[in-house]
């Protein structure tokens, strides 16, 4: 009896047990739901320069990062880059961007964090990202606090992360555990591994990349309070003419405060910001800085207000703009330009952007930019378009003066084999490279992706190269009728019937292997003709030969050598 007792009273232990689990799961779930804001349009501005997050990116062809010119209008947009993983936060300074990626996976929990700056192509005017095809790798951000958001100034970038859900609470739990307990001995692990500062990260913190630490992560503190923050946005502001860090917080989801980081620390004041207002961003602003903030209540929109603070007084705010939430989208994002502020949303048909007038506050008509990636081409390059041109019409010109030499090849002539062909291109391009390197002052690794990138707006150094390569290459075989890589591989320009062909020739076929530089597929008609010729060969009627005891070698040598002394005889 005793037994069956007990054994009910174990039952309803287990029971109550499993109950206050199920419990306590469903409390977690539903808090982690509440925490959890509505997702935004990610996008950070340096002033001119926009940056978006493109939607829709998966992990097969990457996430698009575009740039919008703020001074050309929100109406054009080009895909600068691709990274492998869909954002987490994103911040800009003037030219530069910084992007904060999520963690991989369980494996590799880090946030990786990268950036690169945009320039203009002086001859496209057109702006691309550079260093061409990667990415400057900062240090890794930590990997359990959640991340409020990231902003930089002229300083560098500045990432703040909330407190933890446990610690806002004001749950401490200490585990005691066997020396021989698994997790025990990894969380040591990690604990040695990890710097002294991780200690408060649990608190919220703050980290700067500043001078003279360029190459890590310095832990700020943060303000008095903030480890009970429940939600943050991170931005920057203008005052006496330099921006500094601020950071709106809040510890009740009721009131906001904005944190100001100075040279002696932080200074906290209240925003006095209308009843169900929820600060998104933080733009800056030439003596204070403005608040884009959405309203909690049913008819939504978004508020944006210009905030002012005085050392001797209150901070102010007056309100810019309130745009109803029929006029907007969700998700959503609030930049600041140097034109302005700009709302961006996503519908159906992609990114929409609203500029707002920063004096009246009106809000413009709703422009959908125009990705215009795809639409250059090396015609863009005023002298490529020239040298094409002119190329093809000496070709017409010329034609009639090479109507004297031979039309067909002689029997046994020797062609140069292909590979050795290609050998003495890639021996002629050495000196156009050193010279392009030299003159654009980049280092190889940039110069050889300026040909493998494809992309138009940065092949300036390739077309280059190619220039000055087609040009060394042109006045030798003009003058020798071999250029150094020829003379090097054994091979030389030659007439249809192996003698020396024309200074007419020679430079018509200069002219046009130009072109067939800047157009690579036109070089493959040498597999197709039985003597290896090409566009340039074909009309000039010349042909690259092994260069050996040729006729036009031993007439050449006749010519060139003195007269035979007379002999006894004469």
């Amino acid at each position: 009896m005793a037994s069956s007792s007990s054994r009910a009273f174990i039952f309803q232990v287990i029971a109550i047990w499993i109950a206050a689990a199920i419990l306590h799961a469903a409390t977690v779930f539903a808090s982690a739901a509440d925490d959890d804001s509505e997702p935004v349009v990610l996008a950070a501005s340096g002033g001119r320069h926009v940056f978006v997050v493109r939607p829709g990116g998966d992990a097969a062809s990457g996430f698009e990062i575009m740039h919008l010119d703020a001074q050309v209008g929100p109406g054009v947009a080009r895909t600068v880059t691709t990274v492998p993983r869909n954002p987490e936060a994103i911040a800009a300074d003037g030219d530069r961007c910084w992007i904060v990626l999520p963690p991989f996976d369980a494996v590799r929990p880090q946030r990786e964090v990268i950036s690169f700056k945009i320039a203009l192509n002086p001859t496209t005017k057109v702006w691309f990202a550079e260093p061409l095809g990667r990415f400057e790798i900062l240090p890794i951000l930590p990997k359990e606090p959640v991340l409020a958001g990231i902003t930089a100034t002229e300083d560098g970038p500045f990432a703040v992360t909330l407190p933890s859900q446990r610690t806002a609470r004001g749950i401490i739990r200490e585990r005691q555990s066997s020396p021989n307990d698994v997790e025990s001995v990894t969380s040591e692990l990690d604990e040695s591994e990890s710097p002294p500062e991780d200690l408060s990260w649990s608190q919220g913190a703050g980290f700067l990349i500043a001078p003279p630490e360029r190459w890590r992560w310095t832990t700020r503190a943060m303000p008095d309070g903030f480890s009970n923050a429940v939600a943050a946005v991170v931005g920057r502001g203008g005052e006496s003419g330099r921006t500094r860090l601020f950071v709106a917080w809040t510890d009740d989801g009721a009131v906001w405060k904005l944190s100001g980081m100075n040279e002696s620390g932080w200074s906290t004041v209240e925003l006095p910001l209308e009843s169900g207002l929820r600060p998104i961003a933080i733009i800056e602003s030439q003596g204070g800085i403005v608040i884009a903030s959405e309203t909690d209540d049913a008819a939504g929109g978004v508020a944006i207000d210009y905030i002012r603070s005085d050392a001797s007084q209150s901070p102010t705010a007056l309100q810019l703009a309130k745009i109803p939430a029929d006029r907007i989208g969700r998700p959503l994002g609030v930049v600041g330009t140097s034109m302005g502020p700009w709302l961006l949303d996503i519908d159906d048909d992609g990114i929409r952007i609203l500029p707002v007038d920063p004096l009246s506050g009106a809000l413009g008509a709703s422009v959908r930019p125009v990705d215009e990636t795809d639409e250059s081409s090396l015609l863009q390059y005023p002298w490529t378009g020239i040298a094409m041109v002119s190329s093809l019409i000496a070709a017409l010109l010329l034609r009639p003066l090479i109507e004297r030499s031979p039309q067909q090849p002689a029997p046994g002539l020797r062609p140069l084999p292909i590979p050795r062909r290609l050998a003495a291109l890639c021996i002629d391009f050495i000196p156009g490279a050193m010279i392009t390197v030299l003159v654009f002052k980049i280092d190889p690794g940039e110069f050889v992706e300026s040909f493998r990138a494809g992309d138009p707006e940065t092949a300036l150094p390739a077309v280059f190269a190619i220039f000055v390569t087609a040009t060394i290459a042109g006045i030798t075989e003009v003058l020798f009728a071999r250029s150094i890589g020829k003379m090097m591989v054994g091979g030389q320009v030659s007439a249809l019937d192996g003698s020396r062909p024309s200074v007419v020739q020679r430079g018509l076929r200069a002219a046009l292997k130009l072109v067939v530089l800047l157009l690579p597929p036109l070089g493959f008609l040498v597999f197709i003709d039985p003597l290896t010729r090409g566009m340039s060969e074909l009309l000039s009627r010349t042909c690259v030969v092994v260069r050996d005891a040729t006729p036009s070698d031993a007439e050449e040598s006749t010519n060139d050598a003195d007269p035979p002394p007379p002999s006894l005889g004469d």
